[in-house]
């Protein structure tokens, strides 16, 4: 005969095919013990007093657990009444979503979020940026690549090397300083940016060692961020993971109203985007192959493999460079 098994907040329950309670065994009442054993595996010693019968856990258990949930509380003394069954429930839901929220909060969040600040930075900056060259272009229009620190070193362009006529505007002490301010905030925020990508970096190199290896770890934690956490990012196959960050593209393909994209981001990788057209394809495969291996040796094993797998890489890309010659 076949027993099928049910787990619940107030104990393991075994039925009977036809729904009939074959066996239990309740759990504390009291919230925080009840959780500990309901996230535990089911007692060795409950599947022996159940060895006349074939155990299995199969959703029909739960649909007859849940139809007589309140009468079993009551009637096998694990609750004296409904309002005590409700309080210890609601104590318990509670103590499992916090349960649940620290595992979902993983550290691979804290990575995502800096890769969001990065190109956050990386906008404000370049903003920044060309508002100040054509705000100074307009004094000194004869200077090119103008930077913050040339700015604040020198000032006003008679200040400069090498100066000798400009056709630019003549700057007033309120301009020069007004200017000025705006050259020391590029420069803060060049300087914030560049912190923050070490920060990436390093924290990429930690969580995902062999990821991050086998292409630059600032380009590893976009990865990370579009996946949405280390553990979706290993769960991806590889054609997914060759598309990531093409989805827009990937749309309008499937309504029939664009081209089929061959990458996402993983075009930013320069073996792919310096490498002749026709190898592209190729190419982006191959990384992408090796970046959902490394992926899952980072969540499932934690092991670092980066050299072998570095050396691989760079290996079979070597191969299909040579085809071609």
């Amino acid at each position: 005969m076949k027993a099928i098994v049910a787990k619940s907040p107030i104990g393991v329950f075994a039925f009977s095919e036809d729904g009939e309670l074959l066996y239990y065994r309740t759990f504390s009442s009291e919230p925080s013990k009840a959780l500990q054993q309901f996230e535990s595996n089911i007692d060795k010693d409950f599947i022996d007093d159940l060895k006349d019968y074939v155990v299995a856990e199969e959703k029909a258990a739960w649909l007859f657990l849940r139809k007589h949930f309140r009468e079993y509380a009551l009637s096998l003394g694990f609750a004296k009444s409904n309002e005590e069954l409700n309080k210890f429930l609601s104590e318990f839901a509670a103590l499992l979503s916090r349960r649940r929220m620290k595992e979902q909060l993983k550290r691979d969040r804290l990575l995502i979020q800096a890769s969001a600040a990065l190109e956050d930075a990386i906008k404000i900056e370049n903003l920044l940026g060309e508002r100040f060259r054509e705000w100074y272009s307009l004094h000194y229009p004869e200077l090119k690549n103008v930077t913050p620190d040339m700015v604040l070193k020198h000032g006003t362009r008679e200040m400069f090397p090498g100066y000798k006529e400009s056709v630019g505007v003549q700057l007033t002490e309120s301009d020069l300083q007004i200017i000025t301010e705006h050259a020391r905030l590029l420069k803060e925020k060049q300087e914030y940016r560049k912190g923050l990508e070490k920060y990436i970096r390093n924290t990429a190199k930690e969580l995902m060692p062999n990821f991050s290896s086998l292409i630059e770890p600032v380009l590893a934690a976009r990865f990370l961020a579009l996946a949405g956490s280390l553990e979706k990012l290993a769960k991806m196959p590889a054609s997914t993971l060759q598309l990531l960050g093409a989805e827009k593209a990937l749309f309008r393909h499937l309504r029939e109203k664009g081209k089929s994209p061959k990458y996402g981001i993983l075009f930013l990788d320069s073996r792919i985007h310096a490498a002749p057209e026709q190898q592209r394809g190729k190419i982006a495969r191959t990384i992408s192959s090796k970046l959902m291996q490394a992926a899952r040796i980072d969540f499932y094993s934690g092991r670092d493999e980066s050299a072998r797998m570095r050396s691989e890489l760079d290996e079979e890309i070597r191969k299909i460079r040579e085809e071609r010659k």
